[in-house]
């Protein structure tokens, strides 16, 4: 059995066992009835089964038990990192896109910017190895090119869009970069020290890619209407988001975040469907904001 068709077979059982426990006999009747899984050929035996679960625990950290009194298998304490769901997410992008060659439209993707996804392994390789790497940027505001000389920190996605968290070598800022506007990459092998800046940290209380300015964290309570509320509710805008309050006319949720040019972009983007109930500031920041875009419209 090839690699391809083992991490098919084990990501198809993390997900039927995510939906609700099962017996052996339950999962292999649901990989029967799903057309590719019946092409991989993903039927398996009990005993390959059973080394799955093993395979499963050592690889992706997700621990499968079993409930002998009713021979279900069930996941034990469900929680799935993120590195390990993106890439099971990732595994099945890739195989729906091989499904879909040849289909006409079956699937559509959004066009976009290549995200520069090119860079990413030699610069996550300089950043494990504290390597002083070169490159060509290209900012985005005047399109003007400069020769960048940085010590690789991190790698950090914002708003689906990869950025490269380093100290520039000119004036030891730690800054962002863009990867779909680096360009003539180069891994120097010159080392570095390690770098005393904990990207989590930094951004725990940020909304984006943007951070270190002057804005301190602070509680931020917004209201949406019924139905952005719903949209909100099942796909969060910050790690620290809590619903307060809901009932017929509105739902109201609190963040602790920097209000930073990019977070007051995004509630500007709700239009009429959101409202800044605190802090002060920031509700009339937003106002001033609106009134200064209709007067494009007179």
């Amino acid at each position: 059995m090839s690699v391809r068709q083992t991490i098919k077979r084990h990501f198809k059982i993390i997900s039927l066992l995510q939906k609700k426990p099962m017996s052996f006999e339950e999962l292999q009747d649901e990989i029967a009835v799903d057309p590719d899984s019946v092409e991989e050929k993903l039927l398996t035996s009990q005993r390959t089964f059973q080394r799955d679960i093993l395979d499963i625990a050592s690889i992706y950290g997700i621990e499968i038990a079993s409930d002998k009194s009713r021979y279900l298998y069930h996941i034990k304490e469900d929680v799935e990192d993120e590195s390990t769901q993106r890439l099971r997410e990732n595994f099945e992008i890739l195989n729906a896109i091989r499904l879909s060659k040849g289909m006409g439209n079956s699937l559509i993707f959004e066009q976009r910017k290549a995200l520069g996804t090119k860079h990413m392994a030699g610069l996550l390789y300089a950043v494990q190895n504290l390597w002083v790497v070169e490159f060509q940027y290209k900012k985005f505001w005047d399109g003007s090119v400069s020769a960048r000389k940085v010590r690789p920190i991190s790698l950090k996605e914002a708003k689906n869009r990869w950025y490269l968290i380093a100290m520039d070598e000119k004036d030891g800022i730690i800054k962002n970069f863009s990867l779909d506007r680096i360009e003539e990459l180069v891994l120097t092998q010159t080392h570095f020290k390690t770098i005393p800046y904990n990207v989590q940290n930094e951004f725990e209380d940020s909304f984006g890619i943007i951070n270190g300015t002057e804005e301190d964290a602070t509680k931020v309570i917004l209201s949406f209407t019924p139905r952005e509320g719903r949209y909100i509710e099942s796909l969060p805008l910050h790690h620290s988001q809590k619903l307060i309050s809901k009932d017929e006319n509105e739902m109201q949720f609190s963040y602790y975040i920097r209000p930073t040019y990019d977070f007051r972009m995004e509630i500007l983007s709700y239009g009429d469907q959101v409202k800044v109930i605190a802090p002060e500031n920031l509700s009339q920041q937003i106002k001033k904001q609106f009134k200064n875009g209709l007067k494009h419209y007179k």
